[in-house]
C-alpha cells in the first residue's frame, strides 16, 4: 500500500508515490543505505584559540577540519521531535534531583515556575540522519518521529563544552552562527531572569588548566581577563578551584554568580577508575553547599560517595531507562543468566540465557528478537555514573566472552552501567573525492523551563578506513571533519 505526496523537486511540485512505512522502519533502512552526496572541499581551521599538545607533547594551536559546503537542513517536524525528548529527559531528572538533594537551597535556579527541574543546555549525541530519511520526515507527525528517534539516541548531555568553538566553526566572514546566537540569548535570558551574573567553574585544578588551553587557548601562567572570557565564551567570568576560594574569602562567604560548573572527572580517572582525584571545593561542605545553591547545571555531588550511589548526578545516564532508551544493568544477571545444560551427546555444559527483562527491552527498541538469537545481537554497555566519551564502554554480542567479561568488570570498577543495542551508524561517499564516511549527528538546545529552542548542531564524520572508524568511536578527534547542522 502506498500514498500520494506532492513533493517540489528542481523548482517544481509533482506527484510521487512513496511506500508506506512507519518513520521508524524508514529511518532503519535510510540508515542501512550508503548515501553519495558531493560534500565538498575539506578545509582547515586553525583560528580558533584553542591549544593542544602535539605528537611531540607540545602545545600548538589546534586545527579543525570542516566541509564549509555541506550542510544539513532539519525538518521542523524532527527538530520538534527533539523539543519533546528534551523535556521528556528534564522530567526524568525530577527523582534524581531529590535523591542527590542535601540542602533546601540546591539548585535554586534550577526549577520551572511548576517546580519541574530543567537542564538549561543539552548536547543530544544521535544516530546521523540521512538525508534520504530528512527529505520525507515531513509526512509524519511529530509523535511518530519522535519515537523513530527515541531509541538511537546515544545520550543527552547538560553540560556543554568548547563554547568558543561551537560558535565560530562554522562561521565566515565574522558572520554570527546560529549557535552564537542561540547561546547568548540563552545566557542573557538566564542573567535577565535572576538579575545575576554567570561564570564558569572548574572545580579541579586539573579541569581548570585543560580548559585554559582547549577552550580559550592561553599557556599555563598566561593571563586571561574577564573581557577575553566574555569574548570567547559568553561567561562573565572563569573560576578555578584556588580563584573561587579567593573570590569568596573577598567577598564575605557570599556568592554573587550563578555557576555553570564544569564537574566531569579529569582524563587520568575515566582512563583508570580507581585513580584518587582531589576535589577540595566538593568535599568541603561549606564551598559545595555554596556550589550547588548557585549551580545551574545538575551535576553536583559529594566526592565521598562512591560509585553507584544513587545519589551521584554528574554525568548521570541513570534517565535513560525512564525515557526508554536504555536498560540499567546493576548486576550481571539483569541481563543473562548461566545455566548446565546437556548437550546432544549428554554431556553437561554451561549456557548463557538472555533473561526476559533484556528480551522485553529489545524488543521495545523493535528489535525481533522471536526469530533472532538474542544472544546474536549486538550491544552497547556504558557506564551509568561519572563518565563521559567512549571511557568504560564494552560493546559486542551476549555470546562474546570478552563483552561479558568486559562487562563483569566494569559494574565492578565503575558501577551500574545502561545497555543499548549497537546501533548501526549511516555511511555517506564524497562524489568529490570517493571518501567515504561514518557519521552521527551532535544536536544543542536550550530551554529556560517553559520555551524550548533549538541551537543548531554539528554532523561529525570520520572516515571509514581511520583506526576510530574501525574501533567504533566517534567523539572528536584528530580524524573528525565537521559540517553543519541548521
Amino acid at each position: 500500500m502506498s500514498k500520494e505526496i506532492w513533493q517540489q523537486e528542481n523548482g517544481s511540485f509533482s506527484k510521487t508515490e512513496w511506500p508506506s512505512l512507519s518513520a521508524r522502519e524508514l529511518f532503519d533502512k535510510s540508515v542501512a543505505i550508503c548515501e553519495s552526496s558531493w560534500l565538498g572541499q575539506i578545509i582547515t581551521r586553525n583560528d580558533i584559540q584553542s591549544l593542544t599538545h602535539s605528537p611531540e607533547g607540545n602545545l600548538v594551536r589546534a586545527e579543525f577540519k570542516v566541509l564549509p559546503e555541506y550542510k544539513t537542513q532539519y525538518p521542523d517536524v524532527v527538530i520538534k521531535a527533539l523539543e519533546s525528548l528534551y523535556a521528556e529527559y528534564n522530567r526524568a531528572f525530577g527523582p534524581l534531583v531529590a535523591t542527590n538533594r542535601e540542602w533546601d537551597t540546591d539548585y535554586l535556579y534550577c526549577f520551572a515556575p511548576d517546580g519541574t527541574p530543567f537542564n538549561g543546555w543539552v548536547q543530544i549525541d544521535m544516530v546521523g540522519l540521512p538525508d534520504s530519511f530528512l527529505k520525507k520526515a515531513s509526512v509524519f507527525d511529530e509523535t511518530q518521529i519522535r519515537e523513530a528517534l527515541r531509541g538511537r539516541i546515544f545520550e543527552i548531555e547538560n553540560s556543554l563544552a568548547m563554547y568558543q568553538l561551537l560558535e565560530r566553526i562554522f562561521s565566515y566572514g565574522g558572520q554570527d552562527t546560529l549557535f552564537k546566537k542561540q547561546f547568548r540569548t540563552s545566557l542573557n535570558d538566564l542573567r535577565r531572569r535572576t538579575g545575576r551574573p554567570i561564570a564558569l567553574l572548574a572545580v579541579t585544578e586539573q579541569k581548570y588548566q585543560e580548559m585554559r588551553r582547549s577552550e580559550f587557548g592561553k599557556n599555563d601562567g598566561e593571563l586571561l581577563t574577564d573581557e577575553e572570557v566574555r569574548e570567547l565564551s559568553g561567561f562573565d567570568k572563569f573560576f578555578g578551584p584556588y580563584e573561587f576560594e579567593q573570590y569568596l574569602m573577598g567577598n564575605n562567604g557570599e556568592c554573587d554568580y550563578l555557576l555553570y560548573a564544569r564537574t566531569s572527572y579529569p582524563l587520568a580517572k575515566l582512563k583508570q577508575p580507581n585513580t584518587e582525584v582531589s576535589i577540595p571545593l566538593l568535599e568541603n561542605p561549606y564551598t559545595r553547599r555554596i556550589i550547588r545553591t548557585h549551580a545551574v547545571t545538575f551535576n553536583i555531588d559529594d566526592p565521598q560517595w562512591p560509585n553507584g550511589d544513587p545519589r551521584k548526578i554528574n554525568d548521570t545516564k541513570a534517565w535513560m531507562s525512564s525515557v526508554g532508551m536504555a536498560l540499567d544493568v546493576y548486576d550481571y544477571t539483569d541481563i543473562v543468566t548461566e545455566e548446565e545444560r546437556r548437550d546432544d551427546r549428554g554431556k553437561l555444559r554451561k549456557v548463557f540465557v538472555p533473561t526476559e527483562r533484556l528480551i522485553a527491552f529489545l524488543q521495545q527498541q523493535g528489535i525481533a528478537v522471536s526469530g533472532e538469537d538474542p544472544k546474536e545481537i549486538a550491544l552497547h554497555a556504558k557506564p551509568m555514573q561519572a563518565s563521559y566519551g567512549c571511557y568504560g564502554h564494552t560493546r559486542g554480542p551476549l555470546k562474546d566472552s570478552e563483552f561479558r567479561r568486559e562487562l563483569r568488570k566494569g559494574l565492578h570498577e565503575r558501577g551500574p552501567y545502561v545497555l543499548q543495542p549497537e546501533m548501526q551508524i549511516p555511511l555517506i561517499t564524497n562524489t568529490l573525492d570517493g571518501q567515504t564516511y561514518t557519521y552521527i549527528d551532535r544536536n544543542f538546545m536550550w530551554t529556560n523551563g517553559e520555551d524550548y529552542h533549538w541551537m543548531g548542531g554539528f554532523r561529525s564524520l570520520i572516515p571509514i578506513d581511520s583506526i576510530e572508524s574501525k574501533k567504533g568511536r566517534n567523539h572528536g578527534s584528530i580524524y573528525t571533519v565537521w559540517a553543519e547542522i541548521k
